[in-house]
């Protein structure tokens, strides 16, 4: 069976950059990382919120990225693997 070990966790803020020629909104991602694994979701949120307040474009989504290391039982080679988790939107 497959072990796990907790890498890391990655704050990414989404903010429109300006719209491409088609409509769409361009999208820009800022990413914050070394954030403690064990902090909270409505504290990842709430400084999420405040780093958006200090950049000039629209914020479009926050999330938080866990990135997880899988092993086998017997610790024989590793290979990494990210799920994502997101903690909430604002548009």
């Amino acid at each position: 069976m497959a072990q796990t070990t907790a890498v890391g966790t990655t704050l990414q803020l989404q903010t429109q950059s300006g719209t491409k020629a088609n409509g769409q909104a361009q999208v820009k991602v800022h990413k914050f990382a070394y954030v403690s694994p064990g902090a909270a979701n409505d504290d990842i949120l709430a400084v999420g919120q405040a780093l958006a307040a200090l950049i000039d474009e629209p914020l479009m989504q926050i999330s938080r990225v866990d990135v997880t290391a899988l092993s086998d039982a017997g610790g024989a080679g590793q290979t990494g693997g990210t799920t994502g988790t997101n903690t909430g939107t604002t548009a």
